[in-house]
């Protein structure tokens, strides 16, 4: 069984879905997916952009790095990391390099992988 994270940030303007909602959705697919949710990770009211901004984004990333209790952190959709291509593309690279997954119910790893490798190149080809 994979065991999994799920990940649940609200803005303070309202523009991302709310908490329940959002625990709805990633508790719906990681069922569907028979994942195991053995951590949860919230940021109330976090605003968008940095990630190590997020005390429970930060923690997630540390857990990866550190404990590795889980394989694939569920968000209710990539903006929920962040409204910054960049920052999510930037976890994106950060879980690969570690053995971890980020999903989501509209994303799943190949589409967060293929986006974070175009945007790299794009990088590249700009420096």
């Amino acid at each position: 069984m994979t065991l999994a994270a799920t990940y649940i940030r609200t803005d303070p303007e309202g523009a991302l879905p709310g908490a329940e909602e959002q625990r709805r959705l990633v508790e719906d697919y990681a069922a569907g997916r028979g994942y195991e949710i053995v951590a949860r990770y919230e940021d109330p009211g976090a605003p968008g952009k940095l990630l190590y901004h997020k005390p429970g984004l930060k923690e997630a990333i540390d857990n990866i790095k550190e404990a590795e209790d889980w394989e694939v952190l569920v968000v209710a959709e990539p903006r929920c990391i962040s409204d910054d291509e960049s920052a999510i593309n930037e976890l994106v690279h950060k879980f690969s390099l570690y053995g971890n997954a980020l999903e989501s119910p509209g994303r799943d790893w190949e589409e967060f992988l293929a986006a974070m490798r175009s945007y790299r190149r794009s990088q590249s080809q700009r420096g």
